[in-house]
């Protein structure tokens, strides 16, 4: 009895490593598979655009815009996309202002850089204390906690960090298969 409570335990905690580094893996921040996408290919899939954002001060972007997406309705989430010329450009001049717009952290007032789109990062609604599961009381609170960099799009995605990093990698994998 013994032997079989200790080689399931042995067996399940193997199995739950061994998914955690798959996670781990596919849920890159910044990776060029060597494509470069159009809006056309986020439409193909479905994305919804709601706003087409000024770029004139969005350095090296060729395109932004706010809107939805998801695998079935009542899974859509809110995505900011940007465009670049290529990998490098979106590396080079859009990483650093993803970063900033979005995390618990993120800049959502008019100190932001890029100061397009504001509004629409912005959530209203309970938050957390970062760090910890408390929740916070009703305020205004950051939409996006993550962004992915993926080729020449930059995505920022809705939801806590790691909820909207799988949710970027959701809209990431529609792309693909449908190339």
């Amino acid at each position: 009895m013994n032997k079989i409570l200790i080689i399931t335990i042995i067996f399940l905690i193997l199995v739950n490593c061994s998914s955690e580094k798959s996670k781990g893996t596919s849920l890159e921040i910044v990776s060029d598979p060597g494509k470069t996408f159009t809006f056309d290919d986020l439409k193909s899939i479905g994305y919804k655009k709601n706003r087409t954002y000024d770029i004139s001060e969005l350095k090296g972007a060729t395109g932004a815009w706010y809107g939805f997406w998801g695998e079935t309705r009542s899974t859509s989430k809110d995505y900011e996309v940007r465009i670049y010329n290529n990998h490098s450009d979106a590396v080079s001049m859009g990483e650093n202002l993803a970063k900033e717009v979005t995390g618990d952290d993120a800049i959502i007032t008019k100190e932001a850089t890029w100061k397009e789109g504001i509004k629409d990062r912005r959530q209203v609604g309970g938050g957390r204390t970062k760090g910890t599961l408390e929740l916070q009381a009703t305020g205004i609170f950051p939409k996006y906690g993550n962004y992915v960099i993926y080729g020449n799009i930059i995505l920022l995605c809705e939801g806590q960090e790691e909820i909207s990093l799988e949710s970027c990698w959701k809209l990431i994998n529609a792309l693909n298969d449908s190339k």
